[in-house]
């Protein structure tokens, strides 16, 4: 249908108008210049700042005159008066690097006009660290964001004064409190009002002082300390549309008064003390989009949940929600996206021929009881991004449908179950996949052409065989855990192009062969190849390795010298090389891993004496703090169950990322052919839990100092050809609860002490294979030249003569005893 030419012009008139309009209120960049007087303030303002990382004041100069057009500031048009100061650090996610740092000035008080103030997320709490007093001067301000400033002390109640604020932040500060909340009842126009972490614990009458606020919409008083039942006044506050007590200390049952919330869209409740059944009155909030009750302990589910129709977000996670879900709990909630029931006792019944009415996004069931078929109503779910149904009871094959209804998902979890049979193989057609766990179930067959966009794989403790795919080196892929499978063949020269990739974890399989020449990268943390049939060399390419932290090479067929090159991976945290054929001497370098605080070379062939530089391991210290490297462990991926020899016994500790975390710190140089004499500056290693350097060859005397390591648990020097005494030293390892010092050609008397009885009673074994000691708990006595030699270490520097008789005694007739052992064997 056309128009004439009148109606043309009329529609032009009140578009332009329209234009004119919206450009009267548009940015203040075009429109009268600032006035004098507050640009003055502005500059002054900016005096007080005494950090702007990214420059967000850089616009801030006298070469512009017009300070409307300054970042941040917006003015009227028409009086050219300030209105507007928008300084909130937009970056909070990396608040420290963005924020501006100082005070906020009282020039401040210049702006008369002024309507919006954000100062959020700066560290802008200047030398009083309060709140300033005088900002509740600025009469005219709707809106007030203080929130991410780390103030203390009390609330101001003089804010009060603000009587034409709509918008109130005072969020996530340090430890601001407040006594009373009488001053908010001034707020006659306040719709949003936000005072999480802000300590309330005395302010019960709370609830009555919000219902004054009719305008009020927005409460949120997350983490401010509340306790007690939930008051009634609560049921009052039928204006609002969101409100969040989330992170308190309310106990009791959830009232039925809540079902009075009829305007309520959000609903936060997580992270409380709650118990007992959600109440029924809970399906009045017809409006209602979005309940958070997690975290509480929660024990039944109405059907009414199921009358929410605009329900889009549902958490119920980590509560004690028992009883049966079926169709009935779910039939109207047409507008859901997101759901969480995990960490219940639910138990999910659903026929196979059910259709969803809604289309979730985001599903997390993880522990609640779905199986043992896997359910097949979840093929309706196609635009899922997020799904998580692990431990969920299903022992069943994964359908064939699976890759096609989930092909537009980015993260899937399916692991502690009983699944079954092959993965489809079709998986490569998952394009949007990120990150699938499928680990701790029954999975068999070959492993399947993966998708290309991949970045997390874990599939570790199944059954799959075979060979890898030769695309598993995806360019994405930052972590991959298959250990604990029945993998054969060799590490695929495709891993090379994941130059993302921080874990890998391949440990427990049949692998075998070198492991590629390109093998390494620079961002690779986390690598443990432990328990296959690995040979060879290290690849050179592996020192490219430079932030790794973890390195596990156990229980393969490594050989060749440790490459002088391991000193340089200077991150290191975790060195294991046990069960390999590694020979040569130690790199003289090894100890420049400062950040090493478990090593591992235990049962190979390695010689050579031991460095004197081992005071340089500065984690073994006690006097060094927990973490001295830059950086924190962090692993995503984790690998079989781990295992130590510590104590004379095999010990279990669930993960390597879990010894790092507890900082166990170890050496075991046990089992090679290290030999020359244990150097004194090993003491200094003062917090080594587990020191084991049995079955080598290491000789003279047992360090002197020996009892400065007081950390030691376990200590184990046993089969090497160490002489002299026992030091007394050693009655000071109070921590001590296992010792080895058999078969070494120690002598002298025993040292007595009630800690040495109870080592020798836990293992009676401690001494055997020394003929020299004498004395208690041993039935040898000692004569009157061991007493003095144990009780008056002087004398036997007084006289070196009768210490050296003693030994060549010594020598002498373990020399005899030698060559009467090689006639006999020669003989026979």
């Amino acid at each position: 249908m056309g128009f004439s030419a009148p109606k043309l012009m009329h529609l032009l008139a009140v578009a332009i108008c329209s234009f004119l309009l919206m450009f009267a209120h548009g940015d203040a960049s075009v429109g009268k210049n600032c006035a004098s007087d507050e640009r003055d303030a502005l500059l002054e303002f900016k005096q007080g700042i005494t950090e702007d990382p990214v420059g967000r004041l850089a616009t801030w100069h006298g070469r512009e005159e017009d300070c409307c057009r300054w970042r941040g500031v917006r003015c009227s048009n028409r009086t050219g008066h300030v209105l507007e100061l928008r300084l909130g650090n937009a970056n909070y996610d990396i608040y420290s690097y963005t924020s501006l740092a100082g005070e906020i000035s009282r020039s401040l008080l210049t702006f008369k006009h002024l309507q919006h103030l954000d100062l959020s997320f700066n560290n802008l709490n200047g030398s009083t660290g309060r709140i300033p007093e005088f900002l509740a001067s600025l009469k005219n301000l709707k809106y007030l964001n203080l929130s991410g400033i780390s103030f203390h002390g009390r609330v101001p109640p003089q804010l009060g004064n603000l009587t034409a604020l709509q918008y109130l932040d005072l969020s996530s500060m340090g430890a601001t409190y407040s006594i009373d909340l009488s001053w908010l009842k001034h707020l006659h126009f306040l719709r949003y009002l936000n005072l999480d972490s802000v300590n309330l614990n005395t302010v019960a009458d709370w609830p009555h002082v919000v219902n004054m606020l009719s305008s009020l919409r927005c409460l949120r008083l997350s983490g401010c300390s509340l306790n007690g039942k939930l008051p009634e006044w609560v049921g009052h506050l039928t204006s609002l549309v969101i409100l969040d007590l989330s992170r308190n200390s309310y106990t009791g049952p959830l009232p039925e008064f809540i079902g009075n919330l009829t305007s309520l869209r959000t609903l936060d409740l997580s992270w409380n003390q709650f118990t007992g059944t959600i109440p029924a009155s809970i399906g009045y909030i017809t409006g209602l989009r979005t309940l958070y009750v997690c975290y509480n302990n929660l024990t039944a589910l109405p059907h009414e949940i199921g009358k929410l129709s605009n329900l889009t977000h549902l958490y119920l996670a980590h509560n004690q929600l028992d009883g049966v879900i079926t169709e009935e709990h779910f039939g109207s909630l047409k507008s859901l996206q997101h759901i969480d029931l995990s960490s219940n006792f639910l138990k999910i019944e659903i026929g196979s021929k059910w259709k969803p009415p809604f289309r979730l996004r985001n599903a997390n069931f993880g522990t609640c009881q779905m199986g043992p078929l896997f359910p097949y109503w979840l093929r309706w779910l196609t635009n899922i991004d997020y799904l998580d149904i692990s431990s969920t009871g299903i022992n069943d094959r994964i359908p064939d449908w699976f890759p096609t209804s989930f092909s537009n998902a980015r993260y899937l979890s399916m692991s502690k179950n009983q699944l079954n049979g092959a993965l489809p193989i079709n998986m490569e057609i998952m394009s949007s996949l990120e990150e699938l766990d499928l680990n701790n179930n029954t999975l068999t067959g070959h492993v399947p052409k993966l998708p290309q966009n991949l970045t997390y794989l874990d599939i570790c403790i199944n059954s799959f065989s075979g060979p890898l795919p030769a695309n598993v080196g995806l360019p994405k892929l930052r972590a991959l855990s298959i250990a604990s499978n029945h993998i054969t063949g060799h590490l695929p020269r495709s891993i090379c192009n994941s130059k993302k990739l921080g874990t890998l974890v391949l440990a427990n399989n049949h692998f075998e062969g070198r492991l590629p020449e390109c093998f390494g990268n620079k961002v690779m943390l986390f690598l443990d190849l432990s328990n296959n049939g690995f040979s060879g060399i290290l690849p050179p390419s592996l020192q490219n390795s430079e932030m790794l932290q973890v390195l596990d090479l156990s229980r393969n067929m490594f050989y060749g010298s440790l490459p002088e090159w391991i000193g340089k991976l200077k991150s290191l945290r975790f060195l294991r090389i046990r069960q390999n054929m590694f020979s040569g001497d130690l790199p003289l370098n090894l100890t420049n891993l400062a950040c090493l605080q478990y090593l591992d070379i235990s049962n190979n062939g390695i010689s050579g004496s031991l460095p004197r530089t081992l005071s340089k391991l500065k984690s073994l210290k006690l006097k060094y703090p927990k973490q001295i490297c830059s950086g924190a462990f962090h692993v995503k991926a984790f690998s079989h169950n781990f295992s130590t020899i510590l104590k004379g016994q095999q010990l279990f500790y669930g993960s390597i990322p879990r010894i790092v975390s507890l900082n166990m710190k170890i050496i075991d140089l046990s089992f090679n052919n290290i030999f020359g004499e244990i150097p004194e500056e090993i003491t200094t290693l003062d917090g080594l839990i587990n020191l084991n350097m049995s079955q080598n060859y290491f000789s003279g005397n047992v360090p002197s100092k020996i009892g400065v390591m007081r950390s030691l648990e376990s200590l184990d020097l046993s089969s090497n050809t160490l002489s002299g005494e026992i030091p007394a030293s050693v009655l000071n390892l109070t921590f001590l609860s296992y010792m080895d010092l058999s078969y070494n050609n120690l002598t002298g008397r025993i040292p007595s002490g009630s800690q040495l009885d109870s080592l020798y009673a836990a293992n009676p074994s401690l001494y055997t294979g020394n003929i020299g000691l004498c004395g208690p708990p041993l039935k040898k006595g000692c004569s009157s030249t061991d007493a003095s030699k144990q009780g008056h270490s002087t004398r036997i520097e007084e006289s070196p003569g009768l210490e050296f008789f003693y030994r060549g005694l010594g020598c002498g007739f373990v020399s005899g005893i030698w060559a009467v052992f090689l006639v006999l064997l020669i003989k026979k």
